[in-house]
């Protein structure tokens, strides 16, 4: 059987003259114990001319080693003395000494190129000797038969020849030596030349972290492009669809374009990838800031009401205000801006407002009426329309002098109460008749709101009020806007933005008003957007700040602290020179900033872990070699933070699943950071282990390598027994002949003493033991709340709008963004639904760039499309009749007419007509009607489409490739989730049918439109939550699996994260929250991280082989990786708190959702984990998996 060492290796055992000393792993030989340990003179004897013939040597080096050759004379009379004295023999090639440190003496002689270092214990007088011998031969068998610690197991396996017990009789005439595993030999390597490997790895991370800044396009801002789905089937008809219609105009007029510039547009969509579709407008600078046309629209009068107005492709700011007490439904409560004191108010606001953009030549100026001097116009709102009703100018075109006419001061003094009074009742007749016209489905063309008989104003838009004004009583304006007619240069843009921060635009003082500003466009948002990326990635700093003060308490040492640190800020650039050089990722979305909160939050974990498996491992053998620890702990920690970090890596490379290009990208950028940090703790940190435990070893009071020497107390029990210096101290109690009978609850108590020595282990075990006395108590409660917690997340339901806010609720900029959703103009603008394009001609692809939004798409001809046959024709015809009777599609406006079918009326027109068109003449042969001849069919529709502008339909090279057909959807951007599947479904199934029964030619229809892509959008973020949950679970399943090799602890496990995942999710409940899609992938996230902590749990759980009692192997791996998993725990906490601080609506989401997890994967862990191991914990983990194994082996 074999037989173990109790901690230090005897002289008599560890010496013997035909010592073959290894000089690659730093280790005493096999052949080191050779001679019979029976027999013990002839050993001691040996021993002694062993050290006769050494001192010997040293003396002819050396003179003062008469001294220590003295001393080794007197042993007899000194044992006593020499007992607390070691002699270290150590070869080191070229260089000899003697050392005298403390009560040891050290002799350095050379020997040759290996390297032999043992101890001597108490040599003294033979039968002495034969005694202890015998005693701790004893204790050794005894310790065996209990286990010996992990470390000090590995330690005999690797470094001690074992004895076997064979037929109940030790003998030690078979010695065996278990061989060191590569990653051991690697870090036995490390720990030889650990400046070495520290330097290179520096040097190395350095310089690719300056490759990737310097050459990289790392820019720091908020990039909001991209936020749409790539490369499925919704997604690839709206790029060609949206391809067509933003270059609808250069296509129709190709011929006209290619005559004036040269340039083929057909040709080039096709074999060109196209810019992002959201690129903006790249009208020149110049001309923007000189509009001309606008400038005569905007002084003219025609600007107000007009649609250019209200327009986001021109980018007028607006302001929006609200009264107090807007949101109370109560119309008495509500203080309307109607009253005599808001409409004052409103007034003051718009001309303060005026010259600041006057002062920043900022908007249009028009001629003043009064001197001449040119001004800004009034902006459009109620201001405005109370002053045409006082100048009684309401009925006809707007001037922009006559708003001017009538001061502030003159206005609330003319706004008597019958004054108010009338020209409520005519407001409200306007919102009302606005009503009327939209559901009504009239087009924008016909909204004119001239039709006086209904609305006094003759230039009316439905933006002056809000939605509940129409049916209120008394009628109440809780919120109104402001137009004002500004320019969209971005130069201007900016400038305007600046004045907006600066408070330069009257926002009121909330008495009885409010006001905030942006653009039709939403500019203010998005540049405010870019501007906070920086000041929120500042609280990056508090949080390594936190992580810093967690690791230099952790650690005691500044100088592992500081490599720590090093391991978490490289891992950055050097993740992202991967991701841009290697994965090809050119686009860096705002959402991967997220990451310097993850690599902050989760990095130190991978320090503590490293840090205690060291000091564990240097408590357990004291007198170990820096080699021989670092080839025992450096590889458990690694496979340990190897188990961590795969679940959570694992858990963000999933999520690049998802067809969203930002989310591609932050998934594959975190998971990059969790593994180069990984990385750098095996680089950067192991090797400042191993340079920190040779400076302790030698004596260092150097308080940047550690300062706990400097505060300990040796008289305290608070004093840390597991820092090296204690390697001083017998790792066991002295063996005596008393001792040697203990019980083997006893010496499991034993071998746990180190665990509790410092105040934290106190701490666990004082814990441990009131929740081993409670412990089914504590399950039951435990099943109890997990069950509550469900029915609470159940209760978790999808948003019913589908917008994303990156700002929240209390930016002026997205208040700005929820006020203007209750003005009546956007309400109409909703229920009046969103357009939807039938489609032949187009085949849907998109052949850019997924991952990157400024590589779109070449536009993509379908070639079976054939309109010519006489069938076609026919069908083609008939189509819009059988799609306007479904309930789900409606014509655009009461006049529209599909383009086949106009075709018709003007061929049948242009038939009967005494003096038809020259177009008809010369390209139809006379064609009565739809169906035309097959080779008349293009050259007559082509030249129709010119006559009547019919940009629909589209045609190359005399051919017509495009056809398109429009209608009217009642679903907007934002509707509910289901709503637009509704509505797409309802589509698609229709146009299902139709293809089934359309000719060759025309049966390749589909539809598109952008609400259909916003809603493939959130459905793919929705899948790719689900499907990036699952992968992460059962990543997290294997991992546990592999780790504890225990379906029992996997079962637990699996328990475990049910419980982390049903708790948070009631608490976000509880919050508020909806499930949308942000809120979706971070959950498939956060499954990773859950499961770090009982993976430390399982593993330590485990650690030691056979029966073992399940109370043990539970207070075990509560102790020994409670202290890491606490300080993690702490670190990630504290990181969740600072991110909670930022702006960015994402960041904040991400910091709640890592908040409410680290919480309750802590309680989940240290409760509902050791509880059920406690309890019903199997005392062979292993079994199961240990016979599958054997048997699979056979």
């Amino acid at each position: 059987m074999n037989k173990f060492p109790t901690g230090r290796i005897d002289a008599a055992e560890a010496v013997s003259p035909a010592a073959e000393i290894d000089s690659n792993i730093l280790e005493p030989s096999t052949t080191l114990v050779q001679q019979q340990i029976d027999e013990l003179e002839q050993s001691i004897k040996d021993l002694q001319q062993k050290v006769q013939d050494e001192k010997e040597l040293a003396a002819s080096l050396c003179g003062s080693l008469k001294k220590a050759a003295s001393k080794i004379t007197s042993l007899d009379k000194e044992k006593e003395e020499w007992k607390q004295k070691t002699f270290k023999f150590e070869e080191e090639e070229g260089f000899e000494r003697i050392e005298h440190e403390g009560t040891n003496e050290e002799v350095k002689v050379v020997l040759g190129q290996s390297l032999c270092r043992f101890s001597v214990d108490s040599i003294g007088e033979p039968n002495r000797r034969e005694q202890q011998r015998k005693a701790s031969d004893a204790a050794s068998d005894a310790n065996f038969l209990k286990r010996p610690s992990f470390y000090q197991e590995s330690f005999s396996e690797h470094f001690f020849p074992v004895r076997n017990q064979i037929d109940g009789e030790v003998t030690s005439s078979q010695q065996i030596r278990k061989k060191l595993s590569i990653p051991a030999r690697y870090a036995a390597s490390m720990a030889r030349r650990p400046c070495g490997h520290l330097s290179v790895a520096l040097v190395v991370s350095i310089i690719l972290s300056f490759v990737a800044f310097r050459f990289g396009d790392f820019k720091v801002e908020v990039n909001n492009a991209g936020w749409w789905s790539r490369g499925t089937k919704i997604s690839n008809r709206a790029a060609q669809e949206l391809l067509v219609s933003s270059n609808r105009e250069d296509l129709f007029f190709s011929d006209k374009v290619k005559k004036e510039t040269g340039r083929d547009v057909w040709m080039e969509l096709q074999t060109a990838i196209q810019p992002n579709w959201q690129g903006g407008d790249d009208e020149d600078e110049e001309k923007q800031e000189n509009d001309s046309g606008t400038l005569a629209n905007v002084c003219s009068g025609q600007w107000y009401g007009s649609t250019k107005m209200v327009s986001r492709g021109e980018r007028h700011m607006y302001g929006m205000l609200k009264t107090k007490n807007a949101d109370d439904k109560n119309d008495d409560k509500v203080e309307s801006i109607l009253k005599e004191d808001a409409i004052y108010n409103m007034c003051e606001v718009e001309e303060d407002t005026l010259t600041a953009l006057e002062n920043s030549d900022s908007c249009y100026k028009c001629p003043s009426a009064s001197n001449g001097v040119d001004r800004c116009i009034s902006p459009y709102s109620l201001v405005l329309l109370a002053r045409q009703y006082l100048a009684n100018n309401y009925t006809s075109e707007f001037a922009t002098t006559a708003a001017t006419s009538i001061p502030c001061d003159n206005l609330r003094t003319l706004w008597t109460p019958s004054a108010q009074s009338e020209f409520t009742s005519m407001l409200q007749k306007c919102a009302n008749w606005a009503l009327v016209v939209s559901s009504n489905n009239q087009s924008a063309e016909q909204k004119d709101f001239g039709n006086l008989d209904e609305c006094p104003f003759s230039q009316f838009m439905p933006t002056v009020v809000d939605d509940l004004f129409p049916a209120s009583y008394p009628p109440t304006v809780r919120y109104t806007s402001s137009f004002y007619a500004t320019k969209k240069s971005g130069s201007i843009l900016e400038r305007m933005y600046e004045d907006a921060e600066s408070k330069k635009y009257d926002g009121s003082d909330g008495n009885p008003l409010s006001g905030v500003y942006d653009t039709t466009e939403s500019d203010f948002y998005d540049f405010y957007s870019d501007s906070i990326v920086g000041r929120d990635m500042s609280l990056a700093v508090g949080s390594a700040g936190v992580t810093v003060v967690a690791m230099i308490i952790h650690t005691k040492s500044p100088f592992l602290t500081l490599m720590g640190l090093f391991q978490i800020i490289l891992s950055f650039p050097l993740a992202y020179f991967v991701y841009y050089f290697i994965a090809g990722l050119v686009f860096f979305p705002f959402l991967n900033f997220i990451g310097i909160f993850v690599v902050f939050a989760l990095g130190a974990d991978d320090v503590f872990v490293a840090v205690d498996k060291w000091k564990n491992a240097r408590h357990e053998l004291p007198h170990g070699m820096t080699e021989q620890v670092a080839a025992l702990a450096l590889p458990d920690a690694a496979y340990a933070m190897l188990l961590t970090s795969t679940t959570t890596a694992a858990a963000f490379f999933a999520t690049a699943i998802c067809p969203v290009g930002p989310i591609v990208c932050f998934a594959v950028f975190c998971g990059l950071l969790i593994t180069f940090d990984y990385l750098m703790n095996i680089f950067l940190v192991f090797p400042a282990l191993c340079l920190y435990d040779k400076w302790i070893l030698k004596g260092s009071k150097n308080k940047c390598v550690n300062f706990d020497w400097c505060c300990q107390n040796t008289a305290s029990d608070d004093s840390n027994a597991t820092d090296i210096e204690a390697s001083t101290r017998p790792s066991t109690p002295a063996v005596t002949n008393e001792n040697i009978d203990l019980t083997e609850s006893d010496i499991r108590h034993n071998e746990l003493e180190a665990e509790k020595q410092t105040l934290i282990h106190r701490f666990l075990d004082a814990y441990y033991n009131i929740l081993h006395k409670f412990r089914w108590f504590v399950l039951g409660v435990v099943i109890a709340a997990t069950t509550v917690c469900a029915v609470f997340a159940a209760q978790l339901t999808l948003p019913v709008s589908s917008e994303v806010a990156i700002l929240p609720d209390s930016n002026p900029y997205q208040m700005h963004r929820s006020w203007s959703e209750n003005l009546l103009s956007n309400v109409l603008a909703k229920g009046e639904g969103s357009e939807t394009l039938i489609i032949w001609g187009l085949t849907p692809a998109d052949t850019g760039d997924h991952l990157n939004p400024d590589s779109w798409t070449t536009l993509v001809l379908d070639e079976s499309f054939d309109p010519r046959s006489e069938s076609s024709q026919n069908y083609l015809i008939g189509f819009c009749d059988r799609l306007f009777e479904t309930n789900f599609a409606s014509k655009i406006s009461s006049n529209y007419v599909c383009p086949m079918n106009r075709f018709d009326e003007w061929l049948k027109e242009q038939s009967k007509s005494n003096a038809p068109s020259d177009a008809y003449l010369n390209n139809c042969d006379g064609a009565l009607s739809v169906p035309v001849s097959y080779g008349t069919f293009d050259p007559c529709m082509i030249a129709w489409t010119k006559v009547v502008n019919e940009t629909y339909v589209l045609e190359e090279k005399g051919e017509v490739k495009v056809m398109q057909i429009r209608s009217l959807s009642s679903v907007v951007f934002d509707s509910p989730f289901s709503d637009l599947r509704t509505d797409w479904n309802a589509y698609e199934d229709w146009l299902e049918n139709e293809r089934g029964t359309a000719p060759v030619g025309v049966n390749g229809v589909y539809s598109s439109s952008i609400e259909y892509w916003w809603f493939d959008t959130n459905g793919q973020m929705l899948k790719t939550a689900y499907g990036a949950a699952a992968i992460a679970l059962v990543c997290a399943a294997v991992v546990v699996f592999i780790s504890s090799r225990s379906f029992v602890l996997t079962l637990f496990a699996a328990i475990y994260i049910c419980y982390v995942l049903v708790a948070a999710t009631a608490c976000l409940v509880g919050l508020g929250w909806e499930l949308g899609f942000l809120e979706s992938i971070l959950f498939a996230i956060l499954i990773g991280i859950s499961c770090d902590f009982v993976i430390h749990f399982g593993h330590a759980y485990t650690m030691y082989p056979g029966s073992v009692d399940r109370h043990y192997r539970s207070q075990f791996a509560l102790t020994h990786m409670g202290p890491s998993i606490l300080a993690a725990a702490f670190t990630t906490f504290m990181a969740a708190v600072v991110m909670v601080f930022t702006e960015i609506t994402f960041f904040q989401k991400f910091a709640v959702i890592l908040f409410m997890t680290i919480v309750h994967s802590t309680l989940a862990s240290f409760v509902v984990f050791i509880a059920l191991c406690d309890c019903i914990g199997p005392s062979e983990p292993t079994k199961t998996y240990d016979r599958i194994r054997a048997k699979l082996s056979y």
